[in-house]
């Protein structure tokens, strides 16, 4: 009497092997792809984040440069100490007075938190100016620019928050800075 072997079923289990296998690589593939897009989309964000802080501190630098040559009655745009009486208006960042209002302009029904005009901080040797930079309606980004002027002879400082959004209430806000002093 002769055995018989059956070797029945092994070719739907050799294919159920090669499908998971293949199913457990492309579910990989598209894991990667969707982490490589959310830091894509992060890396992007952050670029706005740092124009925004570049653009502060460039119209800083500008208006400080264009005072200190004699462009404005004070001598400077930014605060110098407890003496300064300020420029009140007439310093334009991105087409705003931010002397003068320093609020965003529409989207937003209410300014950001924190958002406040131009504000001087001083003491009888040193003073810090607070203003705001709005991109809105075309673009959501902003920038928080602080000018620190101290000492004699005078060293300013410059710090220059740019954020992604100013959006009140956002969750997904980034922030960069950039320093310059001279």
């Amino acid at each position: 009497m002769a055995i018989k072997k059956h070797n029945r079923g092994f070719t739907i289990f050799f294919a159920m092997l090669a499908g998971g296998l293949a199913l457990s690589i492309g579910v990989a593939i598209y894991d990667l792809t969707v982490r490589e897009l959310e830091l894509s989309a992060t890396a992007t964000q952050s670029q706005y984040a740092i124009y925004a802080a570049d653009t502060g501190v460039e119209c800083a630098l500008y208006w400080d440069y264009k005072c200190a040559g004699g462009g404005c009655m004070d001598g400077s745009a930014f605060a110098t100490s407890s003496a300064y009486l300020g420029a009140g208006s007439g310093v334009l960042c991105n087409g705003q007075d931010v002397a003068a209002a320093g609020t965003p302009p529409t989207p937003f029904n209410a300014p950001p938190a924190n958002w406040i005009p131009w504000s001087i901080e001083n003491s009888t040797s040193a003073a810090t100016t607070t203003f705001y930079i709005s991109f809105a309606p075309a673009q959501p980004y902003c920038a928080k620019v602080e000018v620190m002027k101290s000492g004699d002879p005078i060293q300013t400082t410059v710090i220059s928050h740019g954020f992604n959004t100013c959006a009140p209430g956002s969750t997904n806000q980034l922030e960069r800075a950039l320093y310059v002093s001279y």
